[in-house]
Protein backbone atom coordinates (compact mmCIF):
# COMPACT_ATOMS: atom_id res chain seq x y z
CA UNK A 1 0.00 0.00 0.00
CA UNK A 2 1.18 3.28 -0.96
CA UNK A 3 2.27 5.59 1.92
CA UNK A 4 1.82 9.44 1.98
CA UNK A 5 4.21 11.61 4.20
CA UNK A 6 3.24 15.25 5.28
CA UNK A 7 5.37 18.07 5.05
CA UNK A 8 4.67 22.04 5.74
CA UNK A 9 7.77 24.53 5.55
CA UNK A 10 11.68 24.71 5.56
CA UNK A 11 13.54 27.31 7.38
CA UNK A 12 16.99 28.47 7.94
CA UNK A 13 17.72 27.43 11.75
CA UNK A 14 15.87 29.42 13.91
CA UNK A 15 13.70 31.19 11.18
CA UNK A 16 10.61 29.28 12.19
CA UNK A 17 8.29 32.54 10.82
CA UNK A 18 9.98 32.84 7.57
CA UNK A 19 7.88 30.81 5.17
CA UNK A 20 4.01 29.85 5.78
CA UNK A 21 2.05 30.12 9.09
CA UNK A 22 3.79 31.74 11.65
CA UNK A 23 3.93 31.28 15.59
CA UNK A 24 4.87 27.77 18.10
CA UNK A 25 2.24 25.61 16.82
CA UNK A 26 2.70 25.79 13.26
CA UNK A 27 6.36 26.05 14.03
CA UNK A 28 5.97 22.26 15.11
CA UNK A 29 5.73 21.17 11.87
CA UNK A 30 8.78 22.58 10.48
CA UNK A 31 12.17 21.64 9.39
CA UNK A 32 15.69 23.42 9.10
CA UNK A 33 17.01 22.64 5.66
CA UNK A 34 20.02 20.34 6.66
CA UNK A 35 16.88 18.42 8.52
CA UNK A 36 14.99 18.18 5.37
CA UNK A 37 18.11 17.12 3.42
CA UNK A 38 19.23 14.42 5.55
CA UNK A 39 15.79 12.94 5.40
CA UNK A 40 15.25 13.07 1.42
CA UNK A 41 18.68 11.41 1.26
CA UNK A 42 17.22 8.17 3.66
CA UNK A 43 14.16 8.40 1.42
CA UNK A 44 16.32 8.05 -1.35
CA UNK A 45 17.99 5.08 0.10
CA UNK A 46 14.70 3.39 0.03
CA UNK A 47 14.45 2.04 -3.03
CA UNK A 48 11.01 3.57 -3.17
CA UNK A 49 9.42 5.79 -5.84
CA UNK A 50 8.14 9.18 -5.31
CA UNK A 51 5.93 9.97 -7.63
CA UNK A 52 2.78 12.38 -8.94
CA UNK A 53 -0.76 11.09 -7.23
CA UNK A 54 -2.12 11.25 -10.28
CA UNK A 55 0.92 8.68 -12.13
CA UNK A 56 0.32 5.65 -9.15
CA UNK A 57 -1.09 2.16 -10.92
CA UNK A 58 -3.16 1.18 -8.42
CA UNK A 59 -2.09 0.84 -4.72
CA UNK A 60 1.79 0.58 -5.39
CA UNK A 61 3.76 -0.81 -2.56
CA UNK A 62 6.94 0.44 -4.16
CA UNK A 63 6.09 4.09 -4.30
CA UNK A 64 5.39 6.93 -1.37
CA UNK A 65 4.03 10.52 -2.18
CA UNK A 66 5.39 13.54 -0.45
CA UNK A 67 2.91 16.13 0.20
CA UNK A 68 3.79 19.95 1.58
CA UNK A 69 0.82 21.78 3.27
CA UNK A 70 0.18 25.69 3.53
CA UNK A 71 1.54 26.99 0.51
CA UNK A 72 4.58 28.28 2.32
CA UNK A 73 7.65 30.19 0.19
CA UNK A 74 9.91 27.73 0.89
CA UNK A 75 8.11 25.51 -1.56
CA UNK A 76 10.32 26.34 -4.35
CA UNK A 77 13.69 25.28 -2.76
CA UNK A 78 12.59 22.30 -1.49
CA UNK A 79 10.83 21.62 -4.80
CA UNK A 80 14.39 22.30 -6.09
CA UNK A 81 15.90 19.86 -3.84
CA UNK A 82 13.52 17.05 -4.42
CA UNK A 83 14.19 17.49 -8.66
CA UNK A 84 17.76 16.60 -7.38
CA UNK A 85 16.45 13.33 -6.12
CA UNK A 86 14.15 12.58 -9.20
CA UNK A 87 11.25 13.02 -6.53
CA UNK A 88 7.69 14.76 -7.38
CA UNK A 89 6.02 17.00 -4.53
CA UNK A 90 2.48 17.86 -4.42
CA UNK A 91 2.21 21.42 -2.69
CA UNK A 92 -1.10 22.00 -1.45
CA UNK A 93 -1.67 26.01 -1.25
CA UNK A 94 -3.67 28.11 0.98
CA UNK A 95 -5.74 30.34 -1.42
CA UNK A 96 -6.34 33.52 0.01
CA UNK A 97 -2.68 33.61 0.89
CA UNK A 98 -1.18 33.74 -2.53
CA UNK A 99 1.34 36.72 -3.04
CA UNK A 100 1.26 37.44 0.97
CA UNK A 101 4.46 37.24 2.88
CA UNK A 102 5.90 34.02 3.93
CA UNK A 103 3.70 32.51 0.87
CA UNK A 104 3.91 31.31 -3.04
CA UNK A 105 3.65 34.11 -4.93
CA UNK A 106 0.71 33.38 -8.32
CA UNK A 107 4.54 32.84 -10.53
CA UNK A 108 5.90 30.47 -8.14
CA UNK A 109 2.99 28.49 -8.28
CA UNK A 110 3.26 28.55 -11.61
CA UNK A 111 7.11 27.42 -11.59
CA UNK A 112 6.11 24.14 -9.40
CA UNK A 113 3.63 23.27 -11.34
CA UNK A 114 5.86 23.61 -15.01
CA UNK A 115 8.71 21.62 -12.82
CA UNK A 116 6.73 18.43 -13.03
CA UNK A 117 5.21 18.64 -9.46
CA UNK A 118 1.62 18.88 -8.05
CA UNK A 119 -0.17 22.01 -7.20
CA UNK A 120 -3.51 21.51 -5.09
CA UNK A 121 -5.57 23.19 -3.05
CA UNK A 122 -5.03 23.35 1.22
CA UNK A 123 -8.87 25.41 1.42
CA UNK A 124 -9.13 29.11 0.74
CA UNK A 125 -8.96 30.94 4.25
CA UNK A 126 -7.43 27.68 6.81
CA UNK A 127 -10.28 27.92 8.81
CA UNK A 128 -9.56 26.44 12.38
CA UNK A 129 -12.19 23.71 11.83
CA UNK A 130 -12.82 23.38 8.63
CA UNK A 131 -15.33 19.96 9.38
CA UNK A 132 -17.79 22.38 11.67
CA UNK A 133 -18.41 25.18 8.75
CA UNK A 134 -22.09 24.55 7.48
CA UNK A 135 -22.40 23.57 3.67
CA UNK A 136 -22.46 26.93 1.76
CA UNK A 137 -19.26 28.35 3.67
CA UNK A 138 -17.40 24.77 3.25
CA UNK A 139 -18.37 24.55 -0.78
CA UNK A 140 -16.52 28.29 -0.80
CA UNK A 141 -13.66 26.87 0.86
CA UNK A 142 -13.07 24.84 -2.07
CA UNK A 143 -14.47 26.39 -5.06
CA UNK A 144 -12.81 29.52 -4.44
CA UNK A 145 -9.58 27.85 -3.75
CA UNK A 146 -9.88 25.62 -6.46
CA UNK A 147 -11.09 28.41 -8.72
CA UNK A 148 -7.80 30.68 -7.80
CA UNK A 149 -5.34 27.94 -8.40
CA UNK A 150 -6.79 27.39 -11.94
CA UNK A 151 -6.88 30.66 -13.02
CA UNK A 152 -3.15 30.83 -12.22
CA UNK A 153 -2.34 28.25 -13.85
CA UNK A 154 -4.35 27.88 -16.47
CA UNK A 155 -6.16 23.86 -15.70
CA UNK A 156 -8.07 22.17 -13.73
CA UNK A 157 -6.96 21.77 -10.25
CA UNK A 158 -8.24 18.46 -8.80
CA UNK A 159 -6.20 17.42 -5.83
CA UNK A 160 -6.48 18.97 -2.09
CA UNK A 161 -5.30 18.50 1.25
CA UNK A 162 -7.65 18.75 4.82
CA UNK A 163 -6.40 21.96 6.70
CA UNK A 164 -5.73 20.98 10.23
CA UNK A 165 -6.36 17.52 10.39
CA UNK A 166 -10.49 17.96 10.59
CA UNK A 167 -11.36 15.63 7.96
CA UNK A 168 -15.31 14.38 7.61
CA UNK A 169 -17.48 12.50 5.15
CA UNK A 170 -18.96 16.08 4.23
CA UNK A 171 -15.63 17.76 3.84
CA UNK A 172 -14.81 15.03 1.51
CA UNK A 173 -18.19 15.06 -0.34
CA UNK A 174 -17.93 19.08 -0.88
CA UNK A 175 -14.14 18.60 -1.98
CA UNK A 176 -15.39 16.30 -5.02
CA UNK A 177 -18.44 18.73 -6.24
CA UNK A 178 -15.80 21.17 -6.49
CA UNK A 179 -13.82 19.13 -8.87
CA UNK A 180 -11.41 17.43 -6.47
CA UNK A 181 -10.43 13.63 -7.23
CA UNK A 182 -7.49 13.12 -4.78
CA UNK A 183 -8.02 14.53 -1.22
CA UNK A 184 -4.89 14.19 1.29
CA UNK A 185 -6.17 14.08 5.13
CA UNK A 186 -4.38 13.91 8.45
CA UNK A 187 -4.96 10.04 8.79
CA UNK A 188 -2.13 8.00 9.43
CA UNK A 189 -2.90 5.12 7.38
CA UNK A 190 -2.14 3.45 3.40
CA UNK A 191 -6.42 2.34 3.16
CA UNK A 192 -8.03 4.66 0.19
CA UNK A 193 -11.03 5.24 0.63
CA UNK A 194 -13.32 6.69 -2.15
CA UNK A 195 -16.46 9.41 -1.52
CA UNK A 196 -18.43 10.59 -4.50
CA UNK A 197 -15.46 9.32 -7.08
CA UNK A 198 -12.98 11.25 -4.69
CA UNK A 199 -9.85 9.50 -3.35
CA UNK A 200 -9.27 10.05 0.05
CA UNK A 201 -5.44 9.49 0.76
CA UNK A 202 -4.33 9.40 4.63
CA UNK A 203 -0.71 10.76 5.66
CA UNK A 204 2.01 10.21 7.97
CA UNK A 205 2.75 13.66 9.73
CA UNK A 206 6.53 14.46 10.25
CA UNK A 207 6.70 17.03 12.80
CA UNK A 208 10.19 18.74 13.76
CA UNK A 209 12.35 16.39 15.66
CA UNK A 210 11.69 13.43 13.29
CA UNK A 211 14.84 11.51 12.65
CA UNK A 212 15.69 10.42 8.65
CA UNK A 213 15.70 6.50 10.18
CA UNK A 214 11.87 7.51 11.16
CA UNK A 215 10.70 9.20 8.20
CA UNK A 216 12.23 6.22 6.14
CA UNK A 217 10.36 3.66 8.37
CA UNK A 218 7.18 5.80 7.69
CA UNK A 219 7.79 5.70 3.92
CA UNK A 220 8.32 2.02 4.02
CA UNK A 221 6.31 0.28 6.73
CA UNK A 222 9.87 -0.34 9.12
CA UNK A 223 9.32 -0.56 12.82
CA UNK A 224 6.57 -0.14 13.88
CA UNK A 225 6.45 3.31 13.31
CA UNK A 226 3.57 3.60 11.04
CA UNK A 227 1.26 1.76 14.06
CA UNK A 228 2.75 3.99 16.67
CA UNK A 229 1.51 7.15 14.80
CA UNK A 230 -1.59 5.52 14.36
CA UNK A 231 -2.24 5.04 18.25
CA UNK A 232 -1.51 8.65 19.04
CA UNK A 233 -3.66 9.87 16.44
CA UNK A 234 -6.56 8.15 17.67
CA UNK A 235 -5.81 8.89 21.44
CA UNK A 236 -6.31 12.23 20.09
CA UNK A 237 -8.79 12.21 17.68
CA UNK A 238 -11.70 12.25 20.11
CA UNK A 239 -10.75 15.51 21.70
CA UNK A 240 -10.03 16.80 18.21
CA UNK A 241 -13.67 16.22 17.54
CA UNK A 242 -15.86 16.76 20.45
CA UNK A 243 -13.84 19.59 21.75
CA UNK A 244 -12.58 21.53 19.36
CA UNK A 245 -12.09 24.96 20.28
CA UNK A 246 -10.73 24.04 23.84
CA UNK A 247 -8.10 21.57 22.02
CA UNK A 248 -6.85 24.26 20.22
CA UNK A 249 -6.65 26.22 23.08
CA UNK A 250 -4.75 23.85 24.90
CA UNK A 251 -2.64 23.13 22.07
CA UNK A 252 -2.00 26.54 21.44
CA UNK A 253 -1.11 27.05 24.99
CA UNK A 254 1.35 24.01 24.80
CA UNK A 255 2.93 25.73 22.50
CA UNK A 256 2.88 29.21 24.26
CA UNK A 257 0.72 30.68 22.35
CA UNK A 258 -1.34 33.28 23.08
Amino acid sequence: MTASLMYHDLVDPGGWDASGFPGPSAASYKFEWDEYERQLRALSGTGLRFPRVDALDGEDDDACLLTFDDGGCSAVEAARRLEQHGMVGHFLVTGERIGTPGFLGAADVRALAASGHVIGSHSHTHPPDISRLDARALAAEWESSVSRLSQILGHAVDVASVPGGFHSTLVARSAARAGIRHLFTSEPTTSVARIDGCRIHGRYALQRGATPELVAALAVGRGGARARQWLLWNLKKPAKRFVGPAYRWARRRAFGGA
